[in-house]
């Protein structure tokens, strides 16, 4: 018996050893391409092509100044793409996560007509490819004269999606208890929301917008498709590539692609904690 349970022990330690091992190889996998780039990024362009996997001979860390000058989208500089790309993640996580945050609130708590379809229409919409409504869309968005920096904002307005799911989630599952007895005290809809349950649900917003921000950021199709005249760091980077094919300043690119996640790292790092405990959190309620 203690014999059994001893091999019993043994393969599981081996199990583990070997899951182990798997997640520091993925791990390992991931860093490279960013261990590579920052190598490539101190080198000049000769020494970019003659000698792709050396270590750079000097450590040219001036490219990184460099391309605030020389990484350029036509007339817009790095600095204008970077601004582009902290308005958009700002403005358009903060309205986005509001306006979910409403809109799981009132079909969350309150009864009407068509309540339980509004969250079947949720979950049906995030089925729906994105491609399948771009044409439409973009007609739309376009002949509206929304196609700038302010007026995309309304893209990321709507009220339903995974945040939508998480946050109804999230209110389903408060007391409605001091909701109730602000009601008896004569409070509004309005005070109730914004004094009782929307406290309560901070710390889930807070993840959800990171999460909203993070993706905002990296969106590529929504400034290639809109904001071709204010591109952001996704799109410029991308068409600075395609420059390449005519004139080469590789580090340079480098430099941008490197600088352009620093940003986005640094918050993932701050918050990855509150991220995983709250959205899983939010998730499984209710």
């Amino acid at each position: 018996m203690e014999e059994s349970f001893k091999r019993k022990n043994r393969a599981e330690k081996i199990i583990l050893w070997l899951v182990f091992a798997l997640f520091a190889l993925y791990a390992v996998s991931l860093l490279v391409p960013f261990v590579w780039a920052f190598f490539s990024s101190l080198k000049t362009d000769d020494e970019y092509y003659n000698k792709v996997f050396a270590l750079p001979k000097q450590w040219l860390f001036s490219n990184y100044l460099n391309a605030f000058k020389e990484f350029k989208v036509g007339k817009t500089t790095f600095v204008e793409m970077f601004a582009n790309s902290l308005w958009l993640a700002l403005m358009g996580s903060f309205i986005s996560v509001m306006v979910t945050s409403m809109t799981a609130y009132t079909v969350a708590k309150y009864k009407f007509h068509g309540r339980d379809f509004l969250y079947k229409l949720a979950i049906f919409l995030m089925v729906i490819p994105v491609v399948g409504n771009l044409p439409a869309m973009y007609r739309l968005i376009v002949s509206l004269g929304l196609n700038n920096p302010i007026g995309i904002l309304v893209l990321w307005t709507g009220g339903f999606g995974m945040n939508f799911i998480i946050l109804h989630g999230v209110y389903k599952s408060i007391s409605w208890t001091y909701a109730e007895a602000a009601f008896m005290d004569g409070a509004s809809d309005t005070r109730v929301y914004w004094q009782i349950m929307l406290p309560q649900s901070l710390p889930v917003l807070v993840s959800v917008g990171v999460l909203s921000c993070i993706g905002i950021w990296n969106d590529y199709t929504t400034p290639f498709l809109y904001l071709k005249n204010s591109p952001t760091l996704a799109l410029g980077i991308y068409q600075f590539d395609i420059a390449q094919q005519y004139r080469s300043n590789i580090p340079v690119y480098y430099c941008g692609v490197l600088m352009s996640v620093i940003p986005i790292l640094i918050l993932y790092c701050c918050m990855q904690k509150t991220i995983l405990t709250n959205t899983v959190a939010g998730g499984l309620k209710g």
